[in-house]
């Protein structure tokens, strides 16, 4: 008995370490064991183009996205539009470590036009996209920047009063304020545009960035350093 109770063990213990190393080998592979079923996940990935940190993406994109808060010339041979939550760290990393480089080297030399379209993720980040739409265009980025600089206490704070505060430093009364959070029609605005980057960018989380100009469409997901942008928009810029 304990003879067959030890081979039935070592059976189970084969059959054990067979699935686990399958699991690993069809993981390597781009498949994942979901609801029962084998699904492969990396298709999507390997069929797309790539440029460096970039995926190329069809030329016939036309977005929606209202283009009323810009930086840069409108003539620029590179636009960008940049996918970003106002709550999100790694959006803030963005606009306090990277935004500023790009402005001095490329924005402020009618190289690159950036347009910041709302993407938000939580409830707090809409409200604060929504304050963000009521402000005047000498305002707006003034705003974002101390959003993005001061993220960690409006995201923490149990109400609107952070948020609210920081509106009043560039313009909007506590009234406005209140008006510019409950307006519907100005939500839908934004959930349109967040429904459009998911539909026709493929965006699901932030933040993105959608580089338009003569040769073409690609988009970025995620941040990377200054110096993976910098060469990219230094190819991009070389091929117009």
């Amino acid at each position: 008995m304990e003879s067959i109770i030890k081979k039935i063990s070592s059976t189970l213990s084969l059959i054990v370490v067979f699935f686990i190393a399958g699991l690993f080998y069809f993981n390597f592979k781009g498949f994942a064991y979901i609801d029962g079923h084998i699904v492969y996940l990396k298709a999507d990935a390997e069929a797309a183009v790539k440029n460096g940190i970039a995926t190329v993406l069809p030329g016939n994109i036309a977005l929606g996205a209202s283009q009323k808060y810009a930086l840069g010339s409108a003539s620029a041979p590179l636009t960008l539009y940049e996918y970003s939550s106002l709550g999100c760290p790694h959006c803030s990393d963005f606009h306090n470590d990277i935004l500023p480089k790009l402005k001095e080297e490329y924005i402020d030399k009618g190289q690159l036009r950036v347009i910041f379209v709302n993407f938000p993720l939580d409830k707090k980040s809409m409200k604060a996209a929504l304050l963000s739409n009521c402000l005047t265009y000498e305002n707006y980025f003034g705003f974002l920047n101390r959003l993005f600089d001061r993220q960690r206490f409006w995201v923490l704070d149990s109400d609107d009063e952070q948020l609210v505060r920081y509106a009043a430093e560039y313009g909007l009364s506590y009234s406005e304020a209140q008006a510019c959070m409950n307006d519907d029609s100005a939500a839908q605005d934004i959930i349109s545009n967040r429904q459009e980057a998911i539909t026709r960018l493929g965006i699901k989380g932030t933040p993105a960035f959608f580089f338009q100009g003569s040769d073409g469409n690609e988009i970025v997901y995620g941040v990377h350093n200054y110096d993976d942008f910098k060469q990219y928009i230094e190819s991009r810029l070389s091929r117009m």
